[in-house]
């Protein structure tokens, strides 16, 4: 004997709206994205801004912290790093290098400190290229300190994880502070 279970059409169509409703959530979570902001036009405040702004922020724990992997981590694997004067520093082991034979190296007694501002953004989808201000200062052991000012620009990509990676990061000294 075949017994069958009857389902008022009401009841069909709510467990249908059901259905599709748990779908259409569980797909907007998944398929979540960081916010979407502008692309393609410069941003000098507000949320895009912040972002990028917390991205840079990794990148300066790790200077202030002379931790010279986690520097380097923040850049892609064949990041091009160009400092005034210098030639390129291209990957990020040289650029590892970099940061660890020259940014320290030279006041291992001194306390350092670095500050930067994005100050604008530009998204282009998986891209972006920023425009920031710096300052870096030293303090001797004799308390004394010196202070420099620095302009960068970065483009940065996002990795397969989703993060952004620096690939091209421009920096150039201003005069020094008074």
């Amino acid at each position: 004997m075949k017994s069958k279970i009857k389902i008022s059409p009401l009841n069909l169509l709510l467990c249908a709206v059901a259905i599709l409703s748990m779908g259409y959530l569980v797909g907007c979570h998944s398929n979540a994205e960081a916010a979407s902001y502008p692309q393609g036009i410069i941003l000098n405040s507000g949320p895009g801004l912040e972002n990028i702004q917390a991205v840079t922020d990794v990148f300066l724990e790790a200077w202030n912290k002379r931790d010279a992997t986690a520097c380097a981590n923040t850049y892609s694997k064949d990041a091009i790093f160009m400092v005034q004067g210098e030639s390129s520093i291209v990957g990020r082991e040289n650029i590892r290098k970099y940061f660890n034979d020259n940014e320290w190296e030279s006041a291992k007694d001194a306390k350092m400190n670095i500050e930067e501002n994005v100050d604008e953004v530009i998204y282009f989808g998986e891209w972006s290229v920023m425009r920031g201000t710096g300052e870096i200062t030293v303090t001797k052991a004799d308390a004394m300190e010196d202070k420099s000012r620095f302009k960068w620009v970065m483009l940065s990509k996002k990795n397969e994880l989703g993060e952004w990676e620096s690939v091209w990061d421009i920096l150039n000294d201003e005069l020094p502070c008074k």
